[in-house]
């Protein structure tokens, strides 16, 4: 390190005094430093200033969250250390508090009083599974924004049991929660009627055909189309698809939308569709939860049974990526390879498209930005009597992996002989 040092030469007081052409560069800058401190307030009190101006002013209500310390880095143009020395400093003050694990509130004798009409208010997000990866990142889009919005939620898990869901319909409806994001698996189209004409609701991912409730999705038609358009691409004519039930191609909206995409897709490319090329898992397994009966043996019988139709199909589309565990392990069993034997296409890149061998293909639903779109819609219609779109659409992607490849065809028996 270079140090500081002069260089004299004994002369008499007439004498000028002689630096070292060094040390002109540390007076220049310590003269520099020093002016800055005197005219520029250090960045950290100019954020404890404005929030503290905010909080007077009324922008925060006393007891409501400020924004995060990622949101007013960005805001402020600083590091995050800067904003925590500044909330450090409020919290010192006792403007904010902190509430470990959902953020920083500003103090109840502090701001503003709250207005009636910002009192408790509360939705509520009703989901067929909160286990499954779909429903429960939709979730945490929607309390995030639920939170930033001023709103508390609950969640209720109706474990695919239309009892269920009715039940919690009727307790929102009697307890009067300000707003419902219904995320259907049985329509329970009476009572949800009802509901939504007394109570703010939006439906995610699927929709209750001809109620006029708004519904926010992604295009099904579109993803399911290019992952089935995906496969023809790399020359696989024989595309099989495995599905929960039959039954649901009437209920549900987005099983339907999906197997007629699959269907399109074929017909557009000149491919006829067999009906033996399609699969489910059969009523047993369609009503419950793959948890319930472990991710390697719930689609396993159904992938079973398209290995053994004459001439078997190359690939496979899944209505949901939960099937290709139990897809893998019988195609394993069968002594044959994916994607050299079969390729599989998922569908919503849940977490285990990583974590299984090969890792799945797959199309991402936008989960979270659902879950964000919806409560955003809600607010609107709860504090401004909005009306959102009756359909709102989020594009999908699909993502490529290891699972599926170009069409290998299979060396016949005789071939073999």
């Amino acid at each position: 390190m270079y140090k500081f040092w002069r260089r004299r030469r004994i002369c008499s007081k007439k004498t000028p005094f002689f630096l070292h052409p060094a040390d002109f560069f540390f007076i220049i800058k310590a003269e520099a430093k020093g002016r800055a401190d005197m005219s520029i307030q250090p960045k950290y009190r100019e954020i404890c200033r404005e929030l503290s101006e905010e909080i007077t002013s009324g922008v925060f209500a006393a007891g409501e969250r400020i924004p995060t310390e990622q949101q007013l880095a960005k805001r402020f143009g600083v590091a995050r250390q800067t904003v925590l020395k500044a909330l450090d400093v409020m919290k010192h003050s006792g403007v904010i508090h902190s509430v470990q694990g959902k953020g920083t509130f500003v103090a109840v004798t502090h701001g503003r009083a709250r207005r009636p009409d910002e009192q408790g208010r509360q939705i509520a997000y009703i989901c067929s599974n909160l286990q499954d990866s779909i429903g429960h990142l939709m979730m945490v889009g929607a309390e995030r924004a639920a939170a930033n919005l001023g709103y508390s939620m609950i969640a209720c898990a109706t474990r695919y049991d239309s009892e269920r869901e009715a039940e919690y319909l009727r307790r929102c409806r009697n307890n009067k929660v300000d707003g419902i994001i219904l995320l259907p698996y049985f329509s329970n189209r009476e009572l949800v009627r009802r509901c939504a004409a007394e109570i703010p609701m939006v439906c995610v991912d699927n929709g209750i055909d001809g109620l006029p409730i708004p519904v926010v999705a992604t295009d099904n038609c579109r993803a399911m189309y290019e992952a089935v358009s995906h496969l023809i691409e790399l020359g696989h004519v024989r595309i099989g698809f495995i599905l929960s039930g039959f039954e649901f191609l009437e209920t549900v909206r987005s099983v339907r939308e999906r197997f007629d995409a699959y269907r399109r897709a074929l017909a557009d490319y000149g491919i006829a569709y067999r009906p033996d090329y399609v699969s489910e898992l059969g009523t047993p397994l369609a009503h419950m939860r793959p948890a319930d009966v472990g991710l390697d043996l719930y689609a396993y019988p159904a992938m079973h049974r398209l290995m053994s139709v004459d001439d078997p199909p190359s690939a496979v589309v899944l209505l949901w990526d939960e099937l290709a565990p139990g897809a893998i392990a019988a195609v394993r069993d069968g002594r044959r390879r994916i994607p050299e034997d079969f390729s599989l296409v998922g569908f919503n890149d849940d977490e285990l498209c990583s974590l299984v061998t090969p890792k799945l293909t797959s199309v991402r639903q936008p989960a979270e930005e659902i879950g964000e779109c919806a409560v955003r819609y809600l607010d609107g219609m709860i504090r401004r009597g909005e009306k959102p779109p009756m359909q709102t659409i989020i594009p999908s992607v699909l993502v490529k992996r290891a699972s599926t490849s170009i069409y290998q065809p299979r060396e016949s028996s005789q071939e073999k002989a």
